[in-house]
């Protein structure tokens, strides 16, 4: 369904405005990452330890009440999520002590006297000591690293080491900017957001393989027929062919993510949030990024 026919965009033509707007998100981005270095970022339990709790109730919740009631128990940075038109909300603290299941028992009892005629029962609960906190935080890091290394090394073999380190440098953008996006919207850093930057760097590694395919497919070409090579020119025209499977690509994730969105309930909003920007992320970068990098390290190759 090639509904995108015979485009002429000045992708590269564009580069100055789109080197502006992710160097903006690039550097929110690092700011995040030290924040999270220092631990000023707001950072899940799953790195820094801590309890979740998901109560459902007999009645309805008095939110405010519940609220007082912790903070008077001794339970500080206590987040408390509330589901739209149920009587269920979701607690988020930070451990005060090692002993993680007397804190939920403690903080069930806070909630149990705050509101005494309004039965619950516990849906799910996560307890995350510590330790285990720091050593996710640390694999976290790791993975990130390892993903965009394996990723140049498999680009350089698929093709050679220029596109791959256009490829790689795409790709720490992405992540960069989604977490510059993170930033702006003050959204928790989670395992779950974690795992949503990794899939955004498969995804986009996808898309930047096809356009650099296309490149490389015109090179040949125009060897073949010993034509002089225009690099901007010639990428210009790779990113029009295969412009049509890009956005369709794009848009069925896309679609299938927004209704994750809104259908998948709190617990995975963050998750889809993460993931809806990084496909308008990676589809950007591949364009206006990552192609204008690869031309800049073959320039002294082609005309």
């Amino acid at each position: 369904m090639e509904f995108i026919r015979n485009t002429h965009f000045d992708f590269l033509g564009k580069k100055k405005y789109s080197f502006v707007i992710s160097s903006v998100l690039v550097i929110l981005g690092i700011i995040e990452v030290i924040m999270m270095v220092l631990g000023l970022a707001r950072i899940g339990i799953d790195f820094t330890g801590g309890l979740s709790m998901q109560l459902l109730f007999k009645h309805k919740i008095a939110l405010p009440v519940v609220r007082k009631a912790l903070a008077s128990g001794g339970f500080k940075d206590v987040k408390i999520i509330k589901f739209t038109g149920k009587n269920e909300i979701i607690i988020k603290t930070k451990a005060a002590n090692s002993n993680i299941r007397k804190y939920a028992k403690d903080l069930q009892t806070v909630v149990k006297k705050s509101m005494p005629g309004n039965v619950f029962k516990v849906i799910s609960r996560e307890e995350v000591g510590p330790s285990v906190g720091r050593s996710l935080t640390r694999d976290a890091i790791v993975a990130i690293i390892i993903a965009i290394v394996a990723i140049i090394v498999y680009i350089t073999w698929r093709f050679e080491f220029r596109f791959g380190l256009a490829a790689g440098i795409g790709l720490a953008h992405d992540v960069l900017a989604l977490l510059g996006i993170i930033f702006i919207f003050d959204k928790e850093i989670t395992l779950l957001v974690i795992t949503a930057l990794l899939t955004v760097a498969g995804y986009s590694l996808t898309d930047k393989v096809v356009v650099f395919d296309r490149i490389r497919e015109n090179l040949r070409l125009a060897k073949e027929k010993n034509k002089a090579i225009n690099l901007v020119n010639l990428v210009n025209k790779s990113i029009n062919e295969v412009l049509t499977r890009t956005v369709v690509t794009a848009l069925t994730v896309f679609l299938v993510v927004l209704s994750l969105f809104f259908l998948g309930g709190l617990v995975l909003h963050d998750f889809a949030f993460t993931l809806l920007s990084g496909i308008l992320i990676g589809t950007y970068s591949s364009m206006f990024i990552a192609s204008p990098v690869m031309v800049a390290l073959n320039k002294k190759y082609y005309s």
